[in-house]
């Protein structure tokens, strides 16, 4: 190598050095080091490469740095817009749609005790044990089939989903009027009904909070409070309607009222998306959710009270009936707990903001607890007695099941949302599947009588002790009032 081409050599060295240098500190001597280069015609390879990564790299640099004209810019707009919730306007016709589906659809399954009471005394006699699962039939279809549904809800549609939904409840009560036996009554109105609830059920659950963000709680309250104002007029209007048309005509009258309320409910009911997504799927977060110690306290706490949430409801007109009162006493029964249900329903978020959802949760389930083991216990044949128990229930209990999801969404997030509330209803559902059947087995068991009933109320009270001794412990996991996600 000649002395001219080493010096050229070293020359290009030490100007590749100077050029990283001033490459950190400051990005406006690019022009002065291109110019610098131009110098070296002869520079190597390794050299001019390093040279041209570092230059690339200011200009990213700069480029990420630019004004709102640059590609940063031109990349923002393939982003979805995000478009707030309303909180008001047509959102309030959805609340309304949706007070107006479970005002009729849960409203007759809640009034399911003056059925039973029917079908076991007049209809059925002697299968007391096979006709309590007709209702329960109804409502487990509704929560653990409904858990499933809510991951299609999205997909195709809630006023699709809802407008199916009202075919096959309305379908069952037809179904139901034909029945001759039994188990033709489990494949209609409980069955068949079920799962048109389970379509319609998660779609007006999710719909309101989707409008709101200031008001979410009022209106998820009012929209869900359709069910006990449903459950107490109901109560009452299948009892006349029984006595005075036969229990057949009114499963039919039922299913006309149904589905003219479910039909205009799909008509007005919409989802409203931020980002305009509206595909629901599970993912691996939902899956790790799922496994925290936390919800799974929560699941437990759940499926104890379960057991026992729907039994009195269910019970009590024949318990009424069995104690010497008559059956429009006990579907007056029936009435006031619906309509106490009403105000724990609508109160259950309003007091759970004010205290902590979780403080008022463990507060409902001990209260229900207390209050079955001693009121209704003590109660016997007095109507009196009687009253103050299914309000005190009906409160407490409304409150209790409006809450489930509020915490579900404080302890957990709303990213998992979706797929959480199904699965906890679902557990819910299992629960309400069989507290009838076992109750009602029990109270077989014991012969039946009026002294017989408090086996069954002891079962009822004790299982949701037990849940509320675990929500307890859910409660000192993760505090009263905190609003961290739960691990």
């Amino acid at each position: 190598m000649s002395v001219k081409e080493t010096s050229a050599s070293h020359d290009d060295t030490g100007l590749q050095g100077q050029e990283q240098q001033q490459n950190q500190q400051d990005s406006n001597y690019v022009s002065e080091k291109n110019s610098t280069l131009n110098r070296a015609p002869s520079s190597s390879a390794s050299a001019s490469s390093t040279t041209v990564e570092v230059i690339e790299s200011e200009v990213v640099t700069a480029a990420s740095a630019a004004s709102a004209t640059g590609p940063e810019a031109l990349a923002d707009t393939s982003k979805p817009t995000f478009i707030p919730p309303p909180d008001g306007g047509y959102g309030w016709v959805v609340v309304g749609a949706c007070f107006l589906n479970n005002f009729s659809m849960l409203g007759i399954m809640f009034s399911w005790g003056i059925f039973q009471q029917l079908y076991k005394t007049e209809i059925f006699p002697g299968q007391v044990s096979a006709v309590s699962w007709i209702g329960t039939l109804a409502f487990g279809c509704m929560y653990i089939i409904g858990g499933v549904f809510s991951l299609f809800g999205a997909r195709i549609g809630y006023r699709k989903m809802v407008f199916a939904g009202s075919i096959l409840v309305a379908g069952g009560c037809v179904a139901a009027s034909f029945a001759t036996e039994v188990w033709h009554l489990y494949m209609s109105q409980g069955i068949l009904y079920g799962l048109g609830a389970a379509m319609a059920n998660p779609c007006v659950l999710a719909a309101p909070s989707q409008w709101f963000v200031a008001r979410r709680g009022m209106a998820s309250g009012i929209a869900i409070s359709g069910s006990g104002v449903g459950g107490l007029v109901f109560s009452i209007l299948i009892q006349k309607l029984n006595a005075s048309i036969g229990h057949r005509w009114c499963l039919r009258v039922l299913a006309i009222i149904v589905w003219c309320s479910m039909v205009i409910s799909s008509l007005l009911i919409r989802q409203f998306s931020t980002t305009g997504k509206q595909a629901v799927s599970v993912s691996m977060r939902d899956v790790e959710t799922m496994k925290r110690p936390a919800f799974l306290i929560m699941i437990a706490g759940v499926l104890l009270t379960s057991f026992g949430y729907f039994t009195p409801l269910n019970l009590m007109p024949s318990y009424a009936v069995d104690h010497g009162l008559s059956q429009g006493q006990g579907a007056m029964l029936n009435s006031f707990l619906n309509g106490a249900s009403f105000i724990g329903r609508f109160a259950g978020g309003v007091f759970g903001d004010r205290f902590g959802l979780i403080n008022l949760m463990l507060f409902c389930a001990t209260a229900s607890a207390l209050t079955t083991l001693v009121v209704w216990m003590l109660a016997s044949s007095s109507l009196a007695v009687l009253l103050v128990y299914v309000i005190l229930y009906g409160v407490l209990g409304g409150g209790f099941i409006s809450l489930l999801a509020p915490v579900l969404a404080e302890q957990f997030g709303t990213n998992s949302l979706t797929i959480l509330v199904g699965v906890t209803f679902g557990v819910n559902g299992l629960g309400s599947l069989t507290g009838t059947p076992i109750a009602t087995a029990i109270l077989s068991s014991l012969g039946g009588n009026g002294n017989a009933y408090k086996g069954a109320i002891g079962f009822i009270g004790g299982v949701m002790a037990l849940g509320a001794v675990v929500i307890f412990y859910l409660k000192c996991k993760v505090g009263g009032k905190r609003k961290a996600v739960a691990t």
